[in-house]
Formats: structure tokens, sequence, C-alpha cells
């Protein structure tokens, strides 16, 4: 692994539109972000509350002021309505190859049209594999999604897991990811599975913060073989979660 200093950002579910969401605190986050002034910031999913096009209008307008390098992820909420369609007007393709002189990210939609549950399926498994497989091995090696592939504690009653998780879970671990980002569940946790770390984001917009004083997001830092991941929780401030050697 090349000897590097990296910040990464990751953002989630800010559910513009959505009936109580939280717009200050979503602009409040954008300044804090554009103040970090990260290497890359990963928006993990449902920018939308109901895949509507005003919806993906508002959530287009805000994230553009973010300054540094965006990349953006669809999730269950966008594909609502036949979001998807909006979704790829406004924030482009639903697969999203990276890279840059330290990672290597490959993002995907893991959503359903009206459906919450997430599905990535053996065709697109197929690609992904080859995608990742074939990326350079001196590089970190990121692979993001919006639904969570385990339980994420002090979320409720699991539900909408991905369904093929076990297979994605295997397939990453044999393909030499380190790093995977998920959303979807509104909780920051992170667990450490076959030397992979999992990152799950809390909720940038959304009222239902899930047990958290307020809406967060995560900042994630590597310095060599070592990251460490910090929970921002908007206008407030940090705390420290857990710190990890890649391997």
């Amino acid at each position: 692994m090349v000897k590097c200093e990296y910040t990464l950002v990751q953002l989630s579910d800010p559910h513009f539109g959505e009936m109580g969401y939280q717009s200050e605190k979503i602009q409040t986050a954008i300044e804090e972000v554009n103040d970090l002034s990260p290497n890359l910031v990963v928006t993990t999913g449902d920018l939308t509350g109901d895949g509507l096009t005003r919806q993906f209008e508002l959530a287009h307008s805000a994230l553009k002021q973010l300054k540094p390098k965006v990349l953006t992820i669809m999730g269950n909420h966008d594909a609502r309505n036949l979001g998807y369609v909006c979704f790829e007007k406004y924030f482009g393709k639903r697969i999203v190859k990276y890279e840059d002189n330290n990672i290597f990210m490959l993002g995907v939609d893991s959503s359903q049209p009206d459906i919450d549950t997430g599905h990535i399926g053996r065709t697109f498994q197929g690609h992904i594999h080859r995608t990742l497989v074939n990326a350079p091995k001196d590089k970190i090696k990121i692979f993001a999604l919006h639904h969570h592939l385990v339980p994420v504690p002090r979320s409720g009653r699991e539900q909408d897991i991905l369904v093929d998780a076990g297979d994605i879970l295997k397939m990453l671990v044999e393909d030499g990811v380190q790093v995977i980002l998920c959303g979807h569940r509104h909780v920051s946790w992170t667990w450490e599975i076959e030397r992979m770390i999992i990152i799950h984001a809390g909720t940038m917009g959304s009222q239902r913060t899930r047990g958290m004083p307020t809406q967060s997001y995560n900042i994630i830092k590597i310095v060599d073989d070592t990251l460490s991941i910090t929970l921002r929780l908007i206008g407030e401030k940090d705390i420290k979660l857990r710190t990890f050697k890649l391997k």
C-alpha cells in the first residue's frame, strides 16, 4: 500500500422534500464539509423522500454547493415513483467508478423500484466482481452502496437488508475490498468482518435520527495503513468512533 494521507466524508440519507426534513442542518453540513476540504465526498443514497422531480431538484441544488469531488449513490427512497430516471438526469450513472492516486472506489445502485429491500442479483454481481478483480492492487479498495449488508445495532427491528447480502459479502472479501460504505439505517456504526471495515452513516437530513441527538455524517481519515472514523454531529461536535488497521 502506498503512503497516503486522505480524508473522505460520508454523507447519507438527507431525504430532501420529506415531511420534516432538516434543510438548515443539511446546509450547515455542506458548509462544514467545505471547511474540512476532504479529498472526496461520498453520498450513500436516499437523497430524496419519494423520488419526485422537485425533490431531486432540491437535492441537486444543495449538493452542488459542495466544493470537493462528490460521488452520489442511489437509495431505495430515490427509486420510488420511477425516481431512477430523475436520478440519472441530475446525478448521472447509477454505477460509479472512481480512482485517484490513493483509492479505487466502486459505488452501485442496490435499490429496486418501489421496494425498500435491497438487491444486487447474480448478473450485476458478475460485473462488480470483474471490476474489483481488475482494480489496481496498490490502492485502497472501497465499495459503496445504500443498503446495509449486516444488521446494525440500535436501528430497531431488522428489515430491508440486502437480500443477497451473504453472497455479496463473500465476493467482496474474496475480491480484496478493504472498506464498505453503507447508509439506509440512519445509524452510524462500524463492523470489521474478514479484514473488511463496514462503515454505516447516520442521516444528514431526516428527522428520524434513531436515538441520536441530531443529524450527522462520518469523517473518515486514512493515514498510511490506519483508518479512523469520526462522527460529526452537525453544527455541534465530533465524536471519535474507532480506528482500524487496513490489511
